[in-house]
């Protein structure tokens, strides 16, 4: 009797999951520093990453802030997507980013009072 063997493999695609952030929930960047965030996420295939803070957005797993100001701070979320979510953004994580330095020197450019209940106050704070 003779045998007949074959060796075969099997390629499952599935979508991004398990999508991280390094590091803690909250990180304290210095003024005039730097900090580095890195998103990792599984998936078949390999998915993407896309860092989103505010309006802007950045493509690559690892990303690289230089020369803190006030205004890098805030809510990052890193969303991992590949082929199989045609598109959808399924897989995301958040990160705060809170920057420390001495205080600054502020304006105040108006201060309207309507009445004793409501002041509008305009503050100009330059970076």
């Amino acid at each position: 009797a003779s045998q007949l063997s074959a060796a075969t493999s099997l390629n499952v695609k599935y979508a991004s999951e398990s999508v991280a952030i390094a590091g803690a929930a909250t990180q304290v960047g210095v003024k005039g520093g730097a900090i580095s965030l890195t998103c990792s996420a599984v998936g078949n295939p390999s998915p993407t990453v896309e860092w989103s803070h505010l309006t802007e957005l950045t493509t690559g797993a690892t990303l690289q802030l230089t020369a803190l100001g006030f205004a890098d701070g805030g809510m990052y979320t890193c969303v991992a997507s590949n082929i199989i979510e045609a598109g959808a953004r399924s897989g995301q994580a958040t990160v705060e980013i809170r920057i420390e330095g001495p205080p600054q020197k502020c304006n105040v450019l108006s201060a309207n009072s309507y009445d004793a209940s409501e002041v509008n106050i305009t503050v100009n704070c330059p970076e």
